[in-house]
């Protein structure tokens, strides 16, 4: 039985009922698209992703990658898949048509991706870092480098990765020692990257690295940081391939999980005949890498939610139709199925409402990232741009906590045969851990947030989102169904901002004890935009419940609003009030009494 599954429902009600997301067509970049058309891609990238990419989770698992002499080896069967993804135009769906896109609305690669990473996360990452590295070049890189790569990547004929990371930075890449020395019009680069998804394989005949190192004279920290093209083989003037580049894979990891996403070890230049192309401004490469860095930790989050949707979806068809234990409120003397079991229903009711407001919130984050990127410059577009800023870490986070959590629960629906290899949920936990260390681990997102979203701009992201809080309230706070749970969103809201407000003050005052609370507060935010999502969608609901008449599609997006409100928010607010605490203890622990 295939074990990917997914709501088609659900999708569609976010992106047309919550956002009309046909109304980005109105833009002149997506003039000649409508609603339908939108639709209409959302439903074949369900068809892709279910035909094509979902068999790939179970081949993948059970037969990995191997790794011999520098070389990796994948299944036939990714290679295959790999290819229809380029053909098929899913890489490219949303970037111009001038390389290759199809020109659909920047939010569809989330989309696409929320389908793609639910079927095969450890597939579905090549072609998304293949994505973002191609988009980088087009963003940034002249014309003859865009002219070399971008198409190639974009159809699929050849990968593309990110490499940031070295044995000794870690998360600290101003401590990179990865080199470029000047070699004519190119550059010649030398050192090591680490941790390198997808770094190595036999998918396409070449991979793009987009490499961060630093030109020899260069500043030291991250000031002094350049971005560069380094293909895994030399790319001629008229795009024909030729000498190897001197990159050479010497290590995979060996994981928890995503057994068939091979992490990689690469070594540049170890014969000093590695060359690289300038990509962007010299002293610039992080600044310009931010843009894939930042679209890789939403797609971190996306990877949380769409993994979470799946094994949700597993468990509640488990539980239908596992027949086991008395009715305890005796309404049948027969054993019945475990969903009518009250424990058994919690649970379900949580992963439910979690998978569907992580959804929300993160489509929700793409709407606003395609108004900030098309929209005519002005207020409307930087309030787009600061809304994307604040939500980012958070959607990376957020979602990857519970997304992990999400996966833990369903295991539990299952009891002992979740735990065993006869169904998916083992594997989804196993694969999902990533999702909190990829991209900076969670905490690193914390502190982000807490930092430079609240003070950038003299505050800007954080007054843009409180805008659009306080507008929900505002307008819903006395809704005849829904008011009490409304003015319960606003009421946390004014703790959460009272309680954020004396946690600024700490990180000048109370460096360490700053630091200690940033994840925390980071949920708290995370919890507030879930149950303002889920209200928002049970506001709808209700509407066309009144207008249409109920179903029990409507009701469930209500019972789960309220629900996840009332029983959440409490601890949210419980949650910020302790971050407040005069207690020092996490500073004053001795490491030695550790």
């Amino acid at each position: 039985m295939p074990h990917f599954k997914f709501n088609i429902r659900d999708i569609l009600f976010i992106l047309n009922e919550q956002l009309n997301y046909g109304s980005l067509c109105v833009l002149p970049r997506y003039q000649g698209l409508n609603a339908k058309t939108l639709d209409l891609m959302v439903n074949e990238s369900a068809r892709f992703a279910k035909k094509v990419v979902a068999p790939l989770q179970e081949i993948g698992e059970a037969n990995g990658v191997t790794f011999s002499r520098g070389r990796v080896s994948c299944p036939k069967e990714f290679k295959d898949a790999f290819a229809l993804y380029g053909e098929n135009g899913w890489i490219a769906a949303a970037r111009d048509t001038r390389y290759g896109g199809q020109g659909f609305p920047h939010m569809m690669r989330i989309v696409i991706n929320d389908l793609m990473y639910g079927a095969c996360q450890s597939f579905n990452m090549a072609p998304s870092l293949t994505h973002g590295a191609a988009h980088l070049i087009e963003t940034f890189a002249g014309e003859e480098l865009k002219e070399r790569f971008v198409p190639k990547c974009y159809a699929g004929d050849w990968s593309g990765t990110m490499c940031l990371t070295e044995p000794d930075a870690g998360s600290n890449l101003g401590n990179i020692r990865t080199s470029a020395a000047r070699h004519g019009d190119q550059f010649k680069i030398k050192g090591i990257k680490t941790f390198i998804s997808w770094g190595e394989h036999d998918l396409t005949e070449n991979i793009v690295h987009l490499v961060l190192a630093r030109i020899n004279g260069a500043p030291g920290g991250v000031k002094g940081l350049s971005l560069f093209i380094v293909p895994k083989i030399r790319v001629n003037d008229d795009a024909s391939l030729g000498p190897e580049n001197d990159v050479r894979c010497i290590n995979i990891e060996k994981k928890l999980g995503l057994h068939a996403s091979p992490t990689c070890t690469l070594e540049f230049g170890a014969r000093d005949d590695c060359i690289g192309y300038l990509c962007g401004t010299e002293n610039q490469g992080l600044a310009h890498m931010f843009q894939m860095m930042n679209a890789a930790r939403i797609n971190t989050g996306v990877s949380g939610m769409a993994i979470a949707g799946t094994a949700y979806l597993n468990a509640l068809a488990y539980a239908r139709k596992r027949i086991q234990g008395k009715d305890i409120c005796r309404n049948t003397p027969d054993d019945v199925p475990i969903i009518r079991h009250p424990d058994i229903r919690r649970m379900l009711l949580w992963m439910k409402a979690s998978v569907d407001g992580m959804r929300s919130m993160i489509y929700t984050g793409a709407f606003w990232s395609d108004l900030a990127h098309e929209l005519e410059d002005g207020d409307e577009k930087n309030h787009y741009r600061h809304l994307v800023d604040f939500i980012t870490p958070i959607i990376k986070a957020f979602c990857a906590d519970t997304g992990f959590a999400v996966c833990e629960t369903a295991i539990q629906c299952l009891g002992g045969y979740g735990y065993c290899q006869d169904f998916p949920l083992e594997q989804y936990l196993r694969d999902v851990k990533i999702m909190s260390l990829y991209e900076g681990t969670n905490g690193i997102q914390s502190i982000d947030l807490m930092g430079r979203k609240m003070t950038a701009n003299g505050g800007a992201p954080f007054r843009a989102f409180t805008h659009e809080i306080e507008t929900f309230c505002k307008k819903n706070r006395r809704h005849p169904a829904l008011g009490k749970q409304v003015q319960c969103l606003e009421k946390t809201f004014n703790e959460i901002f009272r309680g954020v407000m004396k946690i600024n003050d700490l990180r000048k005052t109370d460096p360490a004890c700053w630091g200690s609370v940033t994840y925390p507060a980071l949920l708290c935010f995370g919890e507030l935009i879930m149950a303002w999502r889920l209200l928002d969608m049970a506001v709808i609901s209700a509407r066309l419940s009144e207008q249409k008449g109920k179903n029990h599609f409507y009701t469930g997006k209500i019972l789960q609003a309220t629900w996840y409100t009332d029983v959440t928010l409490p601890h949210t607010r419980t949650r910020i009030a302790s971050c407040l605490r005069k207690g020092q203890e996490i500073a004053d622990m001795p490491e030695a009494a550790f």
